[in-house]
């Protein structure tokens, strides 16, 4: 396995992550996890009116499905809108 270039040969944006992009990427991830929460539970509140256990079962079930979207895209959102790469196409 080869070693991971410090820099885009290209365009020239580094690779290594600067010191607050992890902490920025979770409130995109937590932005999306609170939209997700109010989404199941209009759903649920306005179609089917279940009791509030069925509420934390499918909150619960929809987090840990989302999980794999929310850690991709919370990072790839944040770097298009705080990390400068709309100007390294």
């Amino acid at each position: 396995m080869g070693k991971m270039n410090a820099s885009c040969e290209k365009c020239g944006i580094t690779f290594e992550p600067e010191p607050g992009f992890y902490f920025g990427a979770l409130y995109v991830s937590y932005a999306f996890t609170t939209a997700l929460f109010l989404g199941v539970s209009l759903v649920l509140y306005y179609f089917f009116d279940p009791p509030e256990w069925v509420y934390i079962i499918s909150i619960i079930i929809a987090s840990v499905l989302f999980i794999p979207f929310s850690f991709r895209y919370s990072r790839i959102l944040f770097l298009y809108w705080f990390g400068g790469l709309q100007n390294h196409k």
